[in-house]
């Protein structure tokens, strides 16, 4: 593995020469390969951390220093309902969720027609972000938002 840290400084300064030069695209791709591989280098490190902890202790949990913090958890939800037995289930045992989906091409058609966005549809301000990615990439971790 090699990270050029140093060079971070200078690639983010020459980060906009796309627009000039197409050699300035090269400066992006190599954003994109540091950041890949800091990802999988951390990856690497939480490996590594969870077979070191767990073989000096299978009960491990956390660890503090000065300036980090390691903990060892599941996540997510500890439980779920098993819908095919929820008539059996006590009522205080779960809650049920209900949520609304826009139909967007709906919505679209009726303000295209009206001009007016229809009682009970509000328009949210979403603020406009540049992303970059390699093309033809398979994951959405090769994209770069900001």
């Amino acid at each position: 593995m090699n990270i050029e840290i140093e060079r971070l400084a200078e690639l983010i300064q020459k980060s906009d020469k796309i627009f000039f030069t197409p050699e300035g695209e090269e400066v992006l791709v190599r954003l994109l390969e540091v950041q890949k591989q800091v990802e999988e280098a951390i990856k690497e490190a939480k490996a590594k951390l969870e077979k070191t902890a767990l073989s000096l202790d299978p009960n491990f949990s956390s660890i503090q220093s000065d300036r980090v913090k390691v903990y060892y958890r599941a996540y997510g939800s500890r439980w779920g309902v098993d819908e095919a037995n929820v008539d059996r289930l006590p009522k205080e045992m779960y809650r049920v969720k209900t949520s609304y989906m826009v139909e967007t091409k709906e919505v679209e058609r009726y303000f295209k027609e009206k001009g007016v966005l229809p009682l009970g549809i509000t328009e949210y301000e979403r603020p406009k972000s540049i992303s970059f990615s390699l093309k033809g990439s398979e994951s959405d971790n090769d994209q770069v938002q900001g």
